[in-house]
C-alpha cells in the first residue's frame, strides 16, 4: 500500500499539485494565504481539555485529526457555530476521533456519523478493520444521547430520509476516490445551510496513480461546478469552504 501526502508546507509541490488536480484561482489564493497564516492559526489554538480527556480513555490506533483543530476553531469560532444550537454530518467516522471533537466541543450539537466500518480501497487487508466499529461505539457511547449512527454508504445515507437535513457544518472523509468524493461534495452541499461549513479531509492526499483520482480532484471538480455559490475559507491538509448560496436561479 502505497500512501503519501504533498506536504502543504513546501509552496512548490503543493501548487504543482494544484495544478495537476485543476484547482480553480481561489484554491491557490487560498493556499497562500492560510500558509503565511499558519503561525497564527497554530498560535490560536483553543481549549480542547474536554476532549483531551475523552480522548485518554478511549481506544484509538492513530490520531490523524488532533492537528486539524487550530483551523477549524478559527472559522468555527468566526461564525459562531460554538454559541448555538447546531447539526453537524460526518461522512467518515472510522474510531470516532473527530466525532468525539465535535461532541465533546460543541454540547448543543446533534451530530450523524457515516461509515461503513468496512474500510476504504486503502485499508483492504488491515487487522485494523476488525475492530474500528467497536472503538467508534465504545469511544462515543458517553454522547450517544446527540448522535445518530447510519451504518452503511454515504449514498445510501443521501438517498434516505434520515438524509433530509439543513446542516450546519459537514466533514467529509469518507472513502477517498474521486467518484465518491464528488457524490459527498455535491449531495453534502444541498443539505448544507445558507453560511454553513464544509470540510474536506485528505485534500493532499495521495494514493491513486492518477492525480485526479485523488480526493482534490473531484474537491476542485466540484469547485469549478459550483463557481460563485461559495468561498474558500482555508486550505492546507484539509480544505474549508463557506456555502454562501445554493446557485438555484430559477428565474
Amino acid at each position: 500500500m502505497d500512501i503519501s501526502k504533498v506536504s502543504s508546507r513546501k509552496p512548490i509541490r503543493a501548487i504543482k499539485f494544484l495544478f495537476d488536480t485543476k484547482a480553480p484561482i481561489c484554491v491557490y489564493r487560498s493556499y497562500i494565504k492560510t500558509f503565511f497564516n499558519r503561525k497564527n492559526i497554530l498560535a490560536g489554538a483553543p481549549d480542547i481539555s474536554n476532549f483531551e480527556l475523552d480522548r485518554s480513555i478511549g481506544h484509538f490506533s492513530n490520531d490523524w485529526f488532533k492537528p486539524n483543530i487550530p483551523y477549524w476553531h478559527q472559522f468555527l469560532s468566526k461564525f459562531g457555530l460554538y454559541d448555538r444550537e447546531i447539526k453537524t454530518l460526518e461522512i467518515g467516522s472510522w474510531e470516532g476521533m473527530s466525532t468525539l471533537y465535535v461532541l465533546s466541543t460543541f454540547p448543543r450539537a446533534k451530530h450523524i456519523s457515516v461509515d461503513t466500518w468496512a474500510g476504504a480501497d486503502e485499508h483492504q487487508g488491515d487487522d485494523v478493520l476488525n475492530s474500528i466499529e467497536n472503538h467508534f461505539d465504545g469511544n462515543t457511547n458517553k454522547y450517544k444521547d446527540r448522535l445518530t449512527k447510519f451504518k452503511g454508504t454515504s449514498f445510501n445515507f443521501f438517498n434516505s430520509t434520515i438524509g433530509v437535513e439543513n446542516f450546519d457544518l459537514i466533514y467529509i472523509d469518507g472513502s477517498h476516490h474521486t467518484d465518491d468524493v464528488i457524490i459527498d461534495a455535491v449531495k453534502g452541499f444541498e443539505q448544507l445551510k445558507i453560511g454553513g461549513l464544509m470540510i474536506f479531509d485528505d485534500y493532499f492526499w495521495v494514493y491513486y496513480k492518477n492525480a485526479i483520482d485523488n480526493p482534490a480532484g473531484a474537491v476542485n471538480a466540484f469547485l469549478t461546478l459550483k463557481s460563485g455559490c461559495y468561498e474558500v475559507l482555508a486550505v492546507y491538509g484539509q480544505l474549508i469552504l463557506r456555502k454562501l448560496s445554493d446557485g438555484r436561479r430559477l428565474s
